[in-house]
């Protein structure tokens, strides 16, 4: 019922007519723009655990005005940041680039701040498929308990290891059980700005706790379906603070990686390509 209501914020549309024939009673048509907050409340999460929700996403979009004032509308990019750590990507073998880049043709998503060079991993069969046998199944995915390794060395500064994981409804779509879109995630600071958060993680998988020194290619966790995802992947992302909401997305050159089978020293990813580590 909630998904059928949302769909009653398209008819916002009609409010343009108003504008372009500068009638009042069509532009009241905008307010239909608020079923879009349907979108964010899920039978799968209690009351509670749908306020905290729609919280959390409010201050995202919070977010995007407080750090673009911090950085004076010019946010990190390739051209004016270089990160002060090599990263090397967060697992072991070959995986898909699904989502991510550095420009704002192929970001994960440019305009949340603290996501605009954030990528989604998958990992992919023979025939370029995450998954054998039924979808729905979470084992089903090639990706599903794979480790989940420390970019960098670093030290831990947020946990969380209590969220279910969320069930597959359909190819490509999500509804997230958690009251977090991250689900179980970690965040270690690897230098005095510059933070990874890593999403999505299986529940009871985390290994490390708060204030515990990791190292580069250290198992931390196991990659799950916890949070706002549509199926088993991994998602990471550099930031330059601890938060989620109120942090600026940081540009990041992984190290000794392979990209398509090339061997790259030090390389920027993007999706659509092939990765691994190359040692």
């Amino acid at each position: 019922m909630l998904h059928f209501l949302s769909r009653l914020q398209w008819l916002a549309l009609i409010g343009f007519a108003g504008v372009f024939s500068n009638n009042e009673h069509l532009r009241l048509f905008f307010l239909f723009w608020l079923f879009s907050l349907l979108d964010m409340f899920s039978p799968l999460r209690s009351i509670f655990d749908n306020l905290k929700f729609l919280g959390q996403n409010l201050g995202m979009l919070l977010g995007i005005l407080v750090v673009h004032l911090q950085f004076r509308f010019k946010l990190p990019s390739v051209d004016t940041y270089t990160s002060e750590i090599k990263y090397s990507l967060p697992f072991d073998g070959k995986w898909f680039v699904v989502n991510g880049g550095i420009d704002r043709e192929t970001s994960h998503s440019w305009t949340l701040c603290s996501q605009r060079y954030a990528y989604d991993f998958f990992m992919l069969n023979e025939k370029d498929k995450s998954y054998t046998g039924e979808y729905k199944v979470l084992s089903s995915y090639l990706a599903y308990r794979q480790a989940v390794l420390a970019p960098a060395d670093g030290v831990v500064v947020e946990v969380f290891d209590g969220y279910g994981n969320t069930p597959i409804v359909g190819i490509g779509k999500a509804d997230c059980k958690a009251p977090d879109v991250r689900g179980n995630h970690i965040v270690i600071q690897h230098a005095p700005n510059e933070y990874s958060m890593i999403a999505h993680l299986y529940p009871g998988s985390v290994c490390v706790k708060v204030g515990d020194t990791v190292v580069r290619g250290q198992q931390i966790a196991q990659c799950g379906n916890s949070g706002n995802t549509s199926e088993p992947h991994i998602h990471f992302q550099i930031q330059n603070k601890k938060s989620f909401a109120f942090s600026a997305g940081l540009p990041i050159r992984f190290q000794k990686i392979l990209i398509d089978g090339a061997v790259k020293q030090e390389a920027y990813i993007v999706n659509g390509q092939f990765v691994e580590n190359a040692e």
